[in-house]
């Protein structure tokens, strides 16, 4: 049926949300103004998280002389170089000065210097990169190291309260009353974390960050996604993906110009100040509105939605008031009574796990990897950029199951691979495991918007933004655990523990592909409106497709 074709009796019997999406144009302006909008929101969301990797970067250093008040990373001349050379080893495996250990002495003069080595409590860093971050003002190197990934899996776990938190409550209050809140607080947290200087604090402060960036990216997601018609889900879901790539290259423009991480962090959070006048334009989701008894409510947005999109509608479906009964409201845990849901459910969460723990394992791991950080950061956001236009492209021809299944079968092929250039490459060929890296980086970051969509289109509308949440939720435990196994080389000695991450990465990676193809396909389909929907969706019917090539479930 075309927009704005009038409605028979027969038609409104049946009539749904969905049927009424394509009356008044699936995709026309209104809905593409709209999801614009939300995409934007997307944006200071992604410079707050990824700029971590610039804020808690470890600069070149080495150990301070001790007595030598005014020494530095930089050479001041052949008399620094040589008390330098005196007072602190070199560390064979790097084959540069020892990062945490200084040789005994006696004297400012050396005359009593020991092969004797203890570990230091000062140190110099270089300044060619970076002014200054978070790690070199607090010393947090050498045996505080491991506070680095506990900052890290803080940050995760404010991914996962808010998920739990935000993602549930969005679906009592709606998703445009989480949105403002969220971008309240983001401005709050992140201006208060500019001036922070302790490292508690820092860190509850990115919980917190974190906590409103989820809360803000589900609301605005799933706001865009039940805004359009079946056949544009896909553009919508892959838009606030490509939104999200968008703010990596805004993070590394702001991370270029600005080397001292509170300044970056400073101007990180005015980001979101240039997004409140978004709030006056975005309203709320009216498939929400339907599904909370609020007709009337959503009778306005439809009857703007329909005189935006210039198409003349009856009143019948202007009005709302035919719309099919969606059902009791649902709490998502409900879902599990049903087995063939709760498999689905398990399949869902499993994959949200393993990409999140793939995906911030290697991205906010980058500086790890040889070469120069800025660069490598590039590198890392063209491929997630180049994923994007790959989902775009593809995902609505091959449909979302297969095209999910690959990219995680490449990233995780491509993170097995890193093994072998880190076990038996040298200097000369590490450039391979940043490749690699980069192949994984581009296959996580295509499944992890397919996975967005995928979620999305499986579950009812009354707990579609709750859902959402708590496959974020599990998302959260993987982002938790990623750091810790990132770290594993430094708990596991030889060559193992070096492969270990990798093969960890890798493995889950490939299992949780093969184990998605045993989701149904939902490309095209009309989005469950309630839980009986949901646990008949991908059942042979034998019933025809609909004009938009749907089948009705």
């Amino acid at each position: 049926m075309t927009p704005g074709a009038l409605w028979t009796s027969s038609d409104l019997v049946a009539m749904r949300f969905d049927d009424v999406v394509q009356e008044v144009n699936p995709f026309g302006p209104f809905q593409k103004r709209v999801c614009c909008l939300l995409c934007l929101l997307a944006i200071p969301g992604t410079i707050h998280i990824m700029a971590t990797v610039f804020i808690m970067a470890v600069p070149h250093h080495r150990c301070a002389v001790p007595g030598l008040d005014n020494d530095t990373w930089e050479s001041q001349g052949p008399e620094h170089d040589q008390v330098v050379s005196q007072v602190i080893p070199t560390d064979l495996t790097s084959n540069t000065w020892s990062r945490c250990l200084v040789r005994r002495y006696s004297h400012p003069d050396f005359p009593h210097l020991s092969n004797d080595t203890v570990e230091c409590s000062r140190w110099v860093y270089s300044k060619e990169t970076f002014e200054a971050t978070l790690t070199s003002e607090l010393n947090i190197v050498c045996t505080d190291t491991p506070f680095v990934a506990m900052a890290n899996s803080v940050l995760m776990g404010g991914f996962l309260c808010g998920s739990l938190v935000l993602g549930t409550v969005a679906d009592f209050i709606g998703r445009k009353k989480i949105v403002v809140i969220c971008l309240v607080g983001q401005i709050g947290v992140t201006l208060a974390t500019s001036f922070v200087y302790n490292f508690v604090v820092f860190v509850i402060c990115r919980f917190f960050t974190t906590f409103f960036v989820i809360g803000s990216y589900l609301a605005a997601f799933v706001a865009g996604l039940e805004l359009v018609g079946p056949q544009y889900r896909t553009v919508s879901g892959i838009a606030m993906g490509m939104f999200w790539t968008i703010g990596l290259f805004f993070t590394l423009l702001l991370a270029y110009f600005f080397r001292n991480w509170c300044h970056l962090q400073l101007a990180a959070s005015c980001m979101n100040i240039l997004c409140i006048p978004i709030m006056w334009f975005i309203p709320e989701s009216p498939r929400w509105l339907v599904s909370r008894g609020r007709r009337q409510e959503a009778s306005v947005i439809v009857r703007h939605a329909a005189l935006v999109n210039k198409v003349v509608v009856s009143e019948n479906v202007l009005s709302l008031q035919d719309l099919q009964n969606d059902g009791p409201q649902l709490n998502v845990c409900q879902l599990f009574a049903y087995p063939r849901l709760m498999l689905r459910c398990l399949i869902i969460f499993f994959n949200w796990g393993v990409i999140s723990g793939v995906y911030y394992g290697l991205g906010l791991n980058v500086g790890s990897l040889s070469g120069d950080l800025h660069l490598n950061f590039l590198f890392a956001a063209m491929a997630e950029l180049l994923a994007d236009v790959f989902c775009l492209v593809l995902l609505g021809r091959t449909g979302r199951r297969l095209l999910h299944c690959v990219t995680m079968l490449l990233a995780g092929t491509a993170c097995l691979a890193i093994i072998f250039p880190v076990l038996y490459g040298n200097q000369d060929t590490m450039w391979t495991a940043t490749v690699l890296s980069m192949v994984g980086r581009f296959g996580i970051s295509a499944a992890f918007s397919i996975i967005y969509v995928f979620t999305a289109e499986l579950l009812p509308t009354s707990v579609r933004n709750s859902g959402m949440g708590v496959s974020s939720l599990n998302a959260r435990f993987g982002g938790i655990a990623s750091p810790y196994i990132t770290s594993l080389v430094f708990y596991v000695g030889g060559n193992f523990g070096k492969a270990l991450p990798s093969l960890i990465f890798g493995g889950l990676s490939i299992l949780a592909g093969l184990a998605s193809l045993w989701l149904p396909e939902t490309y095209l389909q009309d989005l469950p409106e309630t839980v009986e929907d949901a646990n008949n969706f991908g059942r042979k019917t034998g019933r025809t497709t609909t004009e938009q090539g749907s089948l009705k479930v």
